[in-house]
C-alpha cells in the first residue's frame, strides 16, 4: 500500500494523533503510511500536495467532514480523483460523511473498512464564486444560519456530542435572513429572504441533522432544501423535525432536487458552509454545481 495518513491534530478534543498511533501499533500494514500532522490546514495541504505528486494511492484521513473535504480537494486539484482513494477514520465531531458511507465510529471497525473496503465513487458539489473563490464539498454546501452555526462550533474550546445544537441555538438569537434569488438548472426557483439553503449530496449534516433525508451520494442529483422566511419563534420548534427528517413538507419550506444551483443575494451572505468548512461574506453570486462520480472512497462492502 502506498499510502499516506492526513490527521488533524485537533479532531477527537486532540486524541487524533495517539488513536493513529495506537492503530498503527496494532495494524502491520499501516507500518509505511506515513503520517501527516501539520500544524495548520495550510501546511498539511501543501504536504498532501507534494505526497500526491508522488504517486500516493491512499490517504487516511483522521478528523471531521473539515479534514475529509481538505483531502478530496487537493485530490480533485491534482487531477487524481480517478486513482485515489479516500481512506475515513472518523474522529471529528460531525463526520456526517462516514456517517452516510455506513462508516461507524469506533477507530478500529473504520480502519477495516479503510484496508479491507471497496472503492466506492462519489458526486461531488463545485462552489464558485464570481469573485473567484471556490471549492468543492462532498457531503453539504449551505448558505445561511448554517455557516454562522459553523464559526460558532469551530470556536468551542469543547464541542461534546451537543456542539452543534448548542450552538444552532445560540445562533438564532442574532442571525437575521438574507434576501436572495435562487434558480435551479438554469429556471427561477426562489426569491425571497432564506434563513438555510442546503445543497445536499448525502442526507445529514450538522452532526445528524437529517436535512435531506432522501439524498443519495452516487445518484448524480442534488437535494435541494430551503427554509425561508420562517417566524423566529417557529425555529426551536421545528428543530426537533430537522432531526427526524420530516420537515419537507413545512410551511415555509421547499424540496426539488436538481444538479445546478444559481445563487444571488440581495446583500452579503455572512457565511458559506462547506463540510463544515466556511466562507466567510460572500457579497456576489455564486453557482453551486453537482458533479458526478468525481471522488473515490473506501467503504463497507455489501
Amino acid at each position: 500500500m502506498n499510502g499516506v495518513a492526513l490527521i488533524n491534530p485537533r479532531a477527537g478534543a486532540g486524541t487524533a494523533p495517539a488513536v493513529w498511533e495506537a492503530l498503527r501499533a496494532r495494524e502491520p500494514r499501516l507500518a509505511a503510511v506515513e503520517p501527516i500532522l501539520a500544524a495548520s490546514a495550510e501546511e498539511a495541504s501543501e504536504l498532501l500536495a507534494r505526497r500526491l505528486a508522488e504517486g500516493v494511492d491512499t490517504v487516511f484521513v483522521l478528523g471531521g467532514d473539515g479534514s475529509v473535504q481538505l483531502a478530496g480537494n487537493r485530490v480533485l486539484e491534482a487531477g487524481v480523483g480517478d486513482r485515489v482513494s479516500l481512506a475515513i477514520v472518523p474522529a471529528g465531531t460531525g463526520s456526517d460523511l462516514a456517517r452516510n458511507l455506513g462508516i461507524p465510529r469506533n477507530p478500529q471497525a473504520a480502519l477495516r473498512i479503510a484496508l479491507d473496503g471497496r472503492p466506492r465513487t462519489l458526486d461531488a458539489i463545485r462552489f464558485r464564486a464570481d469573485d473567484g473563490r471556490g471549492r468543492w464539498a462532498f457531503n453539504v454546501a449551505s448558505v445561511g444560519i448554517s455557516g454562522m452555526v459553523g464559526l460558532r462550533v469551530g470556536a468551542m474550546p469543547v464541542k461534546g456530542r451537543t456542539g452543534y445544537l448548542r450552538a444552532t441555538l445560540a445562533t438564532l438569537r442574532t442571525y437575521r435572513n438574507v434576501p436572495c434569488r435562487v434558480e435551479v438548472d438554469g429556471e427561477p426557483w426562489y426569491d425571497g429572504p432564506v434563513l438555510i439553503l442546503a445543497v445536499a449530496n448525502s442526507a445529514t449534516f450538522g452532526d445528524g441533522m437529517k436535512i435531506a433525508p432522501g439524498a443519495q451520494l452516487d445518484d448524480a442529483l442534488a437535494d435541494l432544501v430551503l427554509v425561508g422566511d420562517l417566524p423566529r419563534w417557529q425555529i426551536p420548534l421545528r428543530l426537533p423535525q430537522i432531526y427526524l427528517g420530516n420537515h419537507l413538507g413545512a410551511p415555509h419550506t421547499l424540496h426539488r432536487r436538481g444538479r445546478t444551483v444559481r445563487l444571488v443575494p440581495g446583500e452579503p451572505i455572512p457565511a458559506v458552509d462547506l463540510d463544515g468548512e466556511v466562507f466567510r461574506d460572500l457579497d456576489c453570486a455564486a453557482t453551486l454545481e453537482l458533479e458526478p462520480a468525481r471522488i473515490r472512497v473506501l467503504a463497507p462492502s455489501g
